[in-house]
């Protein structure tokens, strides 16, 4: 176990480690990201972050209301989390639980929601291997769950090519009535890593 400014951080399992080592993640040492449960501060740096399109689909509002939105990712049911670098840099966050959840898609298996926002700038390097084995890590060491399951944009490429990697595998797909928007709901169960 490590720990960060007194708060509980994850020391990464060996296994997963050893997934991903190589020269695309030459910029963030796995070993040395941590997860910590969000705090005010990070809100409004998550706030500003603008992604390329069409990525840009997950752009937070144009002048979001601050206040709301750190009520909403300090609330301890939605479970969100930031993940730093090992000087403090914030990396991305993520949440573990309903938060990641889409209206409209199938979760009646049991599973462990988790979503995942990474700082764009780090998007598309290469970097995700890391960022995504520092969130299950921290899961598996908390909640111990016995399958993981994520939903993303069917657009989203990118992340579903990181998630496969992963042995997260299709479970089914939909479309949010609300904005139309086509999803992809994928499981892996825990003994994958």
């Amino acid at each position: 176990m490590v720990f960060l400014d007194g708060l509980r951080c994850v020391t990464l399992p060996s296994r997963l480690r050893q997934l991903f080592l190589g020269p695309d993640m030459s910029s963030i040492n796995i070993q040395s990201l941590s997860v910590i449960p969000m705090r005010p501060c990070d809100v409004p740096d998550i706030l500003s972050w603008c992604y390329a399109p069409p990525y840009d689909f997950y752009d937070p509002p144009p002048h979001p209301n601050v206040e709301l939105y750190t009520r909403e990712f300090l609330n301890p049911a939605l479970a969100f989390h930031v993940v730093l670098s090992e000087v403090g840099d914030l990396i991305g966050f993520c949440s573990y639980g309903v938060d990641g959840q889409v209206p409209g898609g199938d979760y009646s298996d049991d599973a462990l929601d988790v979503g995942l926002g990474m700082r764009p700038e780090l998007t598309g390097q290469g970097q995700g291997g890391a960022f995504l084995t520092a969130v299950l890590s921290h899961a598996l060491s908390e909640w111990s769950p016995h399958q993981f399951r994520l939903t993303v944009a069917s657009f989203n490429h990118r992340a579903r090519k990181l998630y496969e990697r992963f042995g997260f595998r299709f479970r089914s797909e939909f479309i949010d009535q609300q904005t139309d928007v086509h999803y992809v709901i994928l499981t892996s169960r825990q003994h994958a890593f």
